[in-house]
């Protein structure tokens, strides 16, 4: 082997290990990025809290952005690499120069990492709603209840009948149905700027079929919509009808979003009367 293959030999050898490791680096970050997304756990926020959350999204986001770019730099110069005579780290070919493979940007370690995804149906259980024995029926109605504790996703009774019927061992009644899969407690929208992230990632990862970062990016587009209920979110059943609720709310006009009710029971407020002296 000549002097100039060997030396071939030895960047192919190096190229190639730099394409393994950014696959992986990139195999991680989109996992934090999942489990971000898909974890029903809320951290205690305090006030600053939402900017260092956002940030650290975003982060991740630059993250990936940086191994992708890699990936693709790395995978032209292995299409490349046999016809390239001379090595040296100034050569350009094609437009492409060893330089430009950037680093990804390091994920630092932050104490809001997210909890382990937890068993489906204690998610989708309300703990203020599991012994009640009957269930008022509200078809094609999202119940927001601070009274009870507890979201009611919308549902058909067509629908919960067909779904009973066909898992007759699963469920023992419409009710059944209801609790297990339209049932939601409240305490899962506690923190709104969380909740809006999680419930607007997995819209887009469950019902779209997205991918991680387009998940990704509408959660971030989203979290900090204050107007917007993170319950709405997870009552749309695809895009379609989150975009439209968005347009009526930013117009003030959500009494024409008619593809289902919308329902807010909210505790009362206490006045303290004034005593005269």
């Amino acid at each position: 082997m000549t002097k100039n293959e060997s030396q071939k030999q030895r960047n192919k050898e190096i190229i190639y290990s730099a394409l393994r490791l950014q696959k992986h680096s990139k195999k991680s970050i989109l996992s934090v990025m999942q489990s971000m997304g898909e974890s029903i756990e809320t951290p205690s926020v305090d006030a600053d809290s939402p900017e260092k959350i956002r940030d650290f999204f975003e982060n991740l986001k630059k993250t990936l952005d940086l191994c992708n770019e890699n990936i693709n730099t790395l995978e032209k110069l292995t299409k490349e690499i046999d016809n390239i005579d001379v090595w040296n780290k100034s050569e350009i070919y094609n437009g492409t120069q060893t330089s430009d493979i950037v680093v990804p940007v390091q994920l630092v370690e932050t104490s809001i990492a997210p909890q382990e995804t937890q068993n489906n149906q204690n998610n989708n259980q309300c703990q203020d709603g599991n012994n009640e024995s009957s269930i008022e029926y509200k078809e094609n109605t999202l119940v927001i209840s601070e009274t009870k504790g507890k979201v009611i996703l919308p549902y058909e009774l067509s629908t919960l009948r067909q779904e009973l019927n066909n898992s007759s061992k699963e469920y023992s009644s419409i009710d059944d149905v209801i609790r297990k899969n339209y049932l939601l407690p409240i305490s899962q929208y506690k923190n709104p700027f969380i909740a809006r992230f999680r419930e607007a990632y997995k819209l887009m990862r469950h019902k779209e079929n997205s991918t991680i970062k387009e998940a990704f990016d509408l959660g971030l587009e989203l979290m900090f919509n204050y107007n917007l209920h993170p319950a709405i979110i997870s009552a749309c059943r695809n895009i379609d009808e989150l975009d439209i609720y968005l347009d009526y709310l930013d117009s003030g006009e959500t009494n024409k979003f008619k593809f289902f009710k919308i329902i807010f029971e909210v505790a009362p407020t206490v006045v303290k009367a004034k005593h005269e002296l």
